[in-house]
């Protein structure tokens, strides 16, 4: 089934804007304006209330091409459209609720973690060879230190590098002078 025209769910406005025109007849560009479709769609549209020929062209009355538009909103092609996207506006809305109602993760920092370097790191956060270990005794100093460690490896990787795998090296025979 082809998708719905997105001009159904404005019906009632193209109807107000249609009986607030200054004249009693409208043109195929007008109804193309007010519905925000191509020229062919607009002739298909108002092909059943066109009465005048104006040159080459159609104009429609403009009562009849409302009444017209009324019956195609109150049929069930509209009326699905129309549930169709109510249902998608509470889908939307639900998952912003959700997404507002989800608490964000915010830490409480100094500006001094700003400049954060390995050689200060808060107690209780080490790195070794192979080894990041962090103790706290709340959630929240947890944050804190992971964030003060983020920040000195984002200050100072190659130190980050070289601390992380000092030992790694030494230990596999890598970096050592002498050995095979």
């Amino acid at each position: 089934m082809p998708d719905k025209p997105s001009w159904y769910g404005r019906l009632e406005q193209v109807i107000v804007e249609l009986d607030n025109l200054p004249w009693p007849w409208v043109d195929r560009e007008t109804l193309q304006s007010l519905l925000r479709v191509g020229p062919r769609r607009a002739q298909q549209i108002m092909r059943p209330c066109v009465t005048r020929q104006v040159g080459a062209n159609g104009v429609a009355d403009r009562q009849e091409l409302i009444a017209h538009l009324k019956r195609l909103a109150t049929g069930d092609e509209a009326h699905y459209e129309r549930r169709r996207r109510q249902k998608l506006a509470q889908v939307l809305d639900g998952l912003r609720q959700a997404a507002l109602a989800q608490p964000k993760v915010l830490v409480k920092a100094p500006t001094t973690v700003l400049s954060q370097q390995f050689a200060n790191l808060p107690d209780g956060v080490s790195v070794r060879p192979g080894t990041i270990s962090i103790t706290f005794s709340s959630p929240n100093e947890a944050l804190q230190r992971l964030l003060a460690l983020a920040i000195a490896i984002g200050n100072d990787f190659s130190e980050f590098e070289r601390i992380a795998t000092a030992e790694i090296e030494t230990t596999t025979g890598v970096g050592t002078a002498g050995s095979l």
